[in-house]
């Protein structure tokens, strides 16, 4: 499907107040094809955040866009302080030096192994630099917010995907506003729409479900998979949550599905028991 009206379509579905169905054309009635050109952007708070939407990103990259990761904070205070220095035993790198630093270099590493065993991002992992407080989470300033519009001009993103804005988590709710403030500015300068998905996360609080990717078991084993190289956080969810971090994220994929099965009935009830879901909105 050409890109504009991949944009039109979704963009006008939402306003109406219908939900529309990326990628199950045979299952359902309401369905629409990924663009078959593009670039698509993940612009991640997180290291693992482009994982929670693993499905939709494959979806565009095997339709034949460009899928970009985008990440923005280092995230540092995730990793805890056992984690950190067993892997450095385990990795002969004792003593470490800067526990904050080598912190984020496992959550870099493992972010690039998860992108790796993806397949489909092609370009490097971009991570920015921005300022931070002492848990490596984003602080609120004019530089961060001109850092990350900067490095979305350079992206040149035709779809941007991100957790929705109305969300306890600090960062998640940070990137979203300053996506909100320049996505204007981006749109206007390169003379062509930014659609934007804001998806559904654990954490979201309140969200209006627009376009939804329904998955089933193969996909989400899959999505597992890439979600468990994030061993720091895998750790971190066992030791306060008494599971993992894959098992968290589809927990929520889960949820989605079900509640949208009490709302419509569609026939991918039984084959697709996950789905990711995402509010639109398109900038012009």
């Amino acid at each position: 499907m050409d890109l504009s009206t991949f944009q039109e379509i979704v963009s006008d579905t939402a306003l109406r107040g219908e939900i529309l169905f990326l990628g199950i054309k045979e299952k359902g009635r309401r369905w629409i094809d990924p663009p078959d050109q593009g670039t698509v952007v993940a612009l991640a708070p997180h290291q693992d955040d482009p994982d929670s939407v693993a499905v939709t990103m494959s979806l565009f990259a095997q339709a034949g866009c460009r899928v970009c990761y985008l990440i923005v904070c280092s995230s540092h205070g995730g990793v805890t302080d056992n984690y950190a220095l067993k892997h450095a035993e385990l990795n002969g790198e004792l003593p470490v030096k800067d526990l904050v630093k080598y912190k984020f270099r496992i959550r870099l590493q493992e972010q690039i192994e998860s992108a790796e065993l993806a397949g489909f991002v092609k370009d490097p992992v971009e991570f920015l630099t921005v300022e931070e407080d002492e848990g490596g989470n984003l602080v609120e300033s004019p530089e961060n917010a001109e850092l990350i519009e900067q490095a979305l001009a350079a992206s040149n993103p035709d779809i941007v995907i991100m957790p929705y804005g109305e969300d306890t988590n600090v960062g998640h709710a940070l990137v979203y506003r300053y996506f909100h403030m320049c996505a204007p500015r981006l749109a206007l300068a390169r003379g062509k729409p930014i659609l934007a998905l804001y998806n559904r996360d654990p954490k979201t609080a309140r969200i209006s479900e627009q376009l939804v990717v329904p998955f089933g078991g193969e996909a989400a084993r899959w999505k597992a998979r890439l979600l468990q190289t994030h061993r720091s956080q895998q750790e971190r969810n066992l030791q306060q949550r008494g599971y993992g971090l894959d098992e968290r994220i589809l927990r929520t994929n889960r949820e989605i599905q079900q509640e949208l099965q009490q709302r419509i009935l569609e026939g991918w009830k039984d084959e697709c028991p996950y789905a990711e879901a995402f509010q639109v909105e398109l900038f012009l």
